[in-house]
């Protein structure tokens, strides 16, 4: 992994944001500035801008006004507004209430021949004026056309964030909105610097040569909506919704003389008169996530405080695609069912005064168990910070939030380890059903089932048949994994809100040709140090990245590794050992961790080789980050569940469903063989042709023929015949068929000497039906040649293999392969040429010997194998690979 130090974009637009700070702080005389935010929000901004908020009915926030007003006030704000969606109910009650205020609201407003929906924040309005503004905003031009009328001044707030329900935004978009506004937010509180400082790269560089082309091009005058057409303005806001935030990020207006004009005009009336002439510096920070972050993670809280069902016919009824009432009855149920746990909520009431700056009193903490009171102690942290110097609280915030999670995380792999362990280990007989698990996979269609009331048998009574007892099981989980997902959700909403628009974000950089995110990609595996083909794979890829420097981290979770060099190494977060199946460990990886990762690390792609739960990582980084996300398939799974898994027919459909929805939502597949490749792109599957890649791998560099030293290795004379197999001792590898096709062919050659090079489960059992075998168990990668050197064929009595390294390795070493004519192999052996592809073991027998019985055969077949394993080389594999998932230039 490439050190913070040597990356350079998340410190170049820390840079391009700290020189524009210092400009805009020396632009206008101190002593004639006064400082606004310029867009927050507190409880009049009830009706939410995002869909899933409206078809939920749930209000953006329940800040009350005077809060807003303290806390802007404690950050030293000298002049007020508030904002909200689309109304300015605040701002008049406290007009009412005599108190100075700008009046001002944050319109949602139709741009009609684009059909992108953009806020426009809008100042100093009458109700009277508000009613027809309202009116206006289903247009953008016949809105901006009232208040230059009116003399209204507006401002776009974060430009690069908007609303389009389909398709992409065309470039002249920006450019009819250059001619359209004066003034811009540049700084917004909510977005990360990245945003924010391509808005200011764009405003930099709309020249007066630049407009006038502009114009030219659009047939819009550079002054029919501005008053100053030539001069852009920046502003800057919190665009705080819960108030923790509010004034940290705002506008110095500046008006000279000021102290002279304050003795006959209230401020509120000298920052529009400032907002006219455009006269203002933003001022703020750098962002990353964490304030949408923090955010987020309170306004789920508030939800779960405040909210109430919306009922189902509100959502089934609601204006919506499928898949937004589909998350919305999702996210329903899921506070629904956080409304029933009341330690759970405890613990967000808690969370959410801790935020908002209200200390827990000291007393409460008596009264917890010992294991959470760090959890009670983090929460007291965030209060204080927020109490003392709310300008720390992003980072004590953030660093909180994350201690909490990973103490959940413990408490929760604690308490399962302990359920799992109590378990009694189940016989052969009781090893839970596969099939039966696969066929309950489903939801009922008849409302009467949620009742309770099915056809003569209730829903427990048929769900409880094969079932052990979930609630006892369940009982002590809830309240760790319920408060883990509140936060992790809170993390994967904020990236995604943020990063939502990220192919925008890259289109708009390279059309300024700066500030472009860096092509960069993380591959993530669940297998690394064990002695499988994925592993061997990824070591060859790292090997490769290293040697080429690409752009590419392999992540990988593991307890006992540490970082190198393109080599990201996350501690697991649950470490289980699963007594009752087969001793297997399963180790689950911090999310919270990889979600860090993926931004610090600065990538823009992600890549997969394992269904495991590093895969749903994969996906859970490709929806929040907004990035391509491609798989590298490896395992045949549906040969797999159906050989070894036994899963029966009946359920094999079902079972291909389930990989179908996994597969598809990825962007881009990567196979070894032509079979998958059409299997995957077949009717029943339904992937695009376009988004499946046919791939290959290498033989490592020092894979090339040895002498023979079968002596010294396999303890058997010189010239003995060998047949080798080499790889995991496993079942589904056809090891158990060995004996028996080794036994005949001894028949027809009696000196032939069977040798096994690997390991696996099944590798005791193999040795006590097959002890005339030599063993000579895991061989190393770099002892490897030497045993193919000394070897005359390779048999692979495998139907399973993808893609056989060890076919490529043994052929580079010149030792042909005898195997079944299927999948992988059948793409790299021609029958008869370089190997002998087989239907049956009775093929297997006979060609082994009729190998073995011309000499002739065996000099034709190995040089035929070392030229094909030459077309199997690093170069041309790692360059397709980086071309098919973008990072070639």
């Amino acid at each position: 992994m490439q050190k913070q130090s040597e990356r350079s974009f998340h410190n170049l637009i820390k840079s391009e944001l700290a020189l524009f700070l210092e400009h805009n702080r020396l632009i206008y005389p101190e002593k004639d500035t006064f400082k606004i935010d310029l867009h927050c929000h507190d409880l009049n901004s009830n009706v939410p801008d995002e869909l899933l908020g409206r078809i939920l009915n749930v209000s953006e926030t329940w800040l009350p006004t005077s809060n807003l007003i303290g806390t802007l006030t404690k950050q030293g704000m000298e002049a007020f507004t508030i904002t909200n969606h689309n109304n300015a109910r605040s701002c008049f009650e406290m007009l009412d209430k005599g108190f100075d205020i700008l009046v001002g609201a944050e319109f949602s407003c139709m741009v009609p021949d684009y059909q992108v929906r953009i806020h426009v924040l809008t100042y100093g309005f009458t109700p009277e004026q508000e009613t027809i503004l309202n009116k206006l905003r289903k247009n953008l031009y016949s809105f901006l056309d009232y208040t230059i009328a009116n003399n209204l001044p507006t401002i776009w707030a974060h430009p690069l964030y908007h609303y389009k329900k389909s398709g992409t935004i065309p470039p002249d978009f920006f450019n009819k909105m250059a001619l359209v506004f004066e003034r811009f937010e540049v700084l917004n509180g909510q977005r990360d610097t990245w945003q924010n400082m391509l808005v200011k790269r764009w405003i930099e560089g709309l020249s007066r040569d630049k407009l006038d082309e502009l114009s030219e091009k659009s047939g819009i005058e550079p002054g029919r909506f501005c008053r100053d057409p030539y001069r852009k303005s920046m502003s800057g806001g919190s665009d705080s919704h819960i108030g923790i935030f509010s004034g940290l990020t705002g506008t110095r207006l500046y008006i000279k003389d000021i102290d002279e004009k304050k003795k006959n005009k209230p401020l509120s009336e000298l920052a529009l008169e400032a907002l006219r002439q455009g006269n203002m510096a933003a001022f703020g920070g750098h962002n990353n996530s964490e304030k949408m972050m923090i955010t987020f993670l309170d306004y789920f809280c508030q939800i779960a405080i405040h909210g109430d069902d919306p009922g189902l016919l509100r959502i089934l009824l609601h204006n919506g695609e499928t898949h937004d009432k589909i998350s919305a009855l999702l996210v329903a149920n899921g506070f629904a069912e956080l409304r029933r746990h009341k330690v759970t909520m405890k613990f967000i009431n808690l969370f959410h005064n801790s935020l908002t700056g209200i200390e827990p009193h000291f007393t409460k903490r008596w009264l917890i168990p010992n294991e959470y009171k760090p959890i009670f102690d983090q929460a007291k942290i965030m209060a204080l910070t927020f109490q003392s110097n709310p300008v720390l609280a992003v980072e004590t915030y953030s660093n909180s939030v994350y201690q909490i999670f990973n103490m959940l995380g413990k408490i929760l792999n604690d308490r399962l380890s302990v359920k799992l362990n109590d378990l009694k280990p189940y016989r052969k007989s009781e090893v839970p059903d596969l099939n039966k698990i696969i066929s309950r996979i489903e939801l009922p269609s008849e409302f009467r089932m949620y009742l309770g009331t099915g056809t003569g048998q209730s829903r427990s009574e048929k769900s409880s048949k094969h079932s052990p007892d979930l609630i006892s099981f369940l009982d002590g989980l809830s309240f760790p994994f319920l408060s883990s997902a509140i936060i992790l959700s809170a993390h994967f909403v904020s990236a995604r809100v943020l990063f939502n628009n990220r192919p925008l974000l890259n289109d708009f950089s390279k059309s300024l040709k700066s500030l472009e995110h860096p092509k960069r990609m993380l591959w993530l595996s669940d297998t690394w140090g064990d002695n499988n083909g994925v592993s061997m794979v990824l070591k060859s890829f790292l090997e490769e990245i290293r040697n080429r420097n690409l752009p590419i981290d392999i992540m990988v979770c593991s307890s006992t590794l540490k970082n190198e060099d393109h080599l990201v190494v996350i501690n697991p977060q649950s470490e289980i050992l699963i007594k009752f199946y087969k001793d297997q460990k399963y180790r689950v990886p911090n999310f919270l961790d990889i979600h860090h990762k993926f931004l610090n690390g600065e990538y823009d792609r992600i890549m997969c080789s394992t269904e495991g739960p590093m895969g749903l990582a994969a996906l859970y980084l490709k929806h929040a980050y907004s990035v391509p996300a491609y798989f590298y398939m490896h395992t045949d799974w549906i040969f797999y569940s159906r050989k070894v898994l036994k899963i029966e027919k009946e359920n094999q459909s079902r079972f291909r469903r389930i990989l179908r929805a996994y597969y598809k939502a990825f962007d881009g597949l990567f196979v070894f063989n032509s079979d998958h490749l059409n299997w995957l792109t077949n009717k029943k599957m339904g992937l695009n042709k376009l988004s499946v890649f046919l791939t290959s791998h290498w033989p490592g560099s020092h894979f090339f023929p040895r002498p023979p030293a079968k002596k010294q290795l396999f303890k058997i004379k010189k010239n003995q015949p060998v047949i080798l197999f080499a790889g995991r001792i496993s079942y589904e590898k056809g090891v158990m068929d060995l004996p028996e096709m080794f036994k005949t062919i001894r028949s027809h050659i009696p000196e032939i000497q069977m040798v096994i090079a690997g390991s696996g489960p099944d590798e005791e059992k193999l040795k006590k039906v097959f002890p005339e075998a030599v063993y000579v168990g895991w061989v190393d990668s770099l002892d490897l040649p030497a045993i193919y050197s000394s070897s005359d064929i390779l048999i692979l009595p495998s139907k399973y293999d993808t893609f056989s390294c060890v076919v490529l390795e043994s052929l580079s070493c010149g030792l042909p392969v005898i195997g079944y004519n299927t999948k992988g192999l059948k793409d790299i052996v021609s029958h008869n040429e370089n190997g002998f592809l087989v239907s049956n073991t009775a093929e297997m027998i006979q060609y082994t010997v009729n190998y073995f019985n011309d000499s002739d055969l065996q000099n034709r077949i190995k040089k035929a194998a070392l030229e094909i394993s030459k077309t199997h080389n690093a170069d041309q594999i790692v360059q397709k690979l980086l071309q098919n998932t973008g990072l070639a230039d």
